[in-house]
């Protein structure tokens, strides 16, 4: 054990000692530390995030801080499975170099210039997750990002974070686009429409932002690719791209063969529940991915099957089962119904000011435990305030902004963001440590956010 070892353990000890003075239970303090542990300790030493994930698990376990029926009620199994299925989509198209394909038809249109390049690549990007959803574009587009990083030989860390941004930031657009912008839209009854009118004008807005932002922060290494650009031979990339892809015809039809179902789940869910099947759209979702595994599983053979066992991000998979769990027993043992009570008596009866606060708590908190998690716990709190009388309305955008936006700080903030970091490593490429990432993202998680609700309240209360 070294010195970075012990301070997860320290800020644990330190943070359930504080909570404890300051009133909380016993068992409030303790989810509060492992929750600490956890988050540290992946921030810190990202390699140990499972072991840490794990041994939180089984504190909370042992201690029925988390009693075990509760652990599939948190888990989020649905996110689970549907990832674990496009893993396995996404490993086949790689075995088989349709991504190498994808670029060859996109390199002859851009290469040798590095900012129309990044930016065709970033409004693509942000669409795409607006479409599908934010797990499918992160593993589509991140898989890109790291092959023309390859083919242009520069470092594709730098370059892979506004892509992973712009699939962040894009799936706020529509409702489908992010799981939070599914939990905000079921939660609140917010229509499409809602989010076309309130939404996607900020997303578009910030798109832009995020450009021109990357072109001032990666100024030095987009000079760079010009460089890498003007020194390969676009139409010899395009061919060695081309022969080295397998039966892309058949890889071409297995792509479009999930990603058509998943742009119109939400229609597949409608037209079950007319003919007497009552499904909800996101379990469509998962019903698709799972079967475009099971097709390649069974029709590719020991193909298939090493494909399963060997592309499957698993460590990935069950630190966010662990991860997830855990931050769910924040609500089981009470301690965000206390800080509702808490919000109210501050804001004194004011929307705009309640409105303020929750936005808020919610960018407060969705960095350091996963946004689709804050929103969860939140989006309760926020109900029962509308049952109470309160204009809740821009709430909703609120946190939906707060949440996503706020998240961009961290690599633990969202779920695009660890798919990311975790793909990083299982092609043994130097995962981002904290002090790249807050360096690029912090600054714009606070500009996006800020801006975003400084619109929504300007909107909702002054005009």
């Amino acid at each position: 054990m070294n010195g970075r070892d012990v301070v997860p353990i320290g800020i644990s000890l330190g943070l359930i000692t504080l909570t404890s003075i300051n009133g909380y239970t016993l068992e409030s303090s303790i989810s509060l530390g492992i929750i600490a542990f956890v988050i540290s300790t992946t921030l810190i030493s990202w390699k140990k995030r499972l072991a840490a994930g794990v041994f939180g698990l089984s504190l909370a376990f042992l201690l029925n801080i988390l009693p075990f029926e509760y652990f599939l009620k948190y888990a989020h199994m649905d996110i689970i499975l549907f990832l674990l299925g496009m893993m396995v989509v996404v490993g086949y198209l790689e075995e088989v170099n349709y991504f190498e394909y994808l670029v060859s038809k996109l390199i002859p249109r851009l290469h040798g210039k590095p900012k129309t390049f990044y930016s065709v690549l970033i409004i693509i990007t942000s669409i795409f997750a607006a479409i599908v959803d934010e797990v499918t574009a992160i593993l589509f587009t991140s898989v890109i990002m790291l092959e023309l990083a390859s083919i242009y030989k520069v470092e594709p860390r730098k370059f892979l974070l506004p892509i992973t941004y712009a699939v962040i930031i894009g799936g706020t657009a529509t409702v489908m686009g992010d799981p939070v912008a599914i939990l905000v839209a079921f939660n609140g009854g917010l229509s499409m429409y809602d989010f076309l009118i309130w939404a996607t004008p900020i997303t578009a807005l910030t798109v832009v932002l995020l450009i021109l932002y990357t072109f001032l922060f990666l100024r030095n290494d987009l000079g760079i690719l010009k460089e890498k650009m003007d020194m390969v031979d676009s139409k010899e990339i395009v061919e060695i791209l081309s022969k080295e892809a397998r039966n892309p015809r058949k890889a071409t039809l297995i792509f479009l063969g999930v990603l058509i179902p998943i742009m119109v789940h939400g229609e597949i869910a409608k037209m079950l529940n007319i003919f007497g099947v009552e499904v909800e759209p996101k379990t469509i979702l998962v019903s698709i991915a799972l079967m475009g595994a099971s097709y390649i599983i069974a029709f590719e053979g020991d193909f298939g099957l090493r494909i399963f066992l060997h592309r499957v991000d698993w460590q990935t998979l069950f630190f966010l089962m662990a991860f997830f769990s855990l931050v769910g027993t924040l609500e089981n043992v009470g301690v965000l119904a206390n800080i509702t009570r808490f919000m109210v008596g501050v804001a004194g009866g004011d929307d705009g000011t309640l409105y303020l606060l929750i936005a808020l708590l919610t960018a407060i908190l969705s960095p350091i435990m996963d946004n689709v998690l804050t929103v969860a716990t939140i989006s309760p709190i926020v109900k029962e305030l509308g049952s109470l009388g309160y204009n809740t309305y821009p709430v909703w955008f609120g946190i939906l902004f707060s949440g996503v936006f706020a998240a961009i700080a961290t690599p633990i903030g969202t779920s695009a963001s660890l798919v990311m970091m975790g793909l990083l490593e299982k092609r043994r490429i130097k995962p981002v440590n904290l002090g790249e990432w807050l360096k690029m993202g912090l600054p714009l998680a606070i500009f996006t956010t800020l801006l975003a609700l400084f619109i929504i309240y300007v909107r909702s209360f002054i005009l």
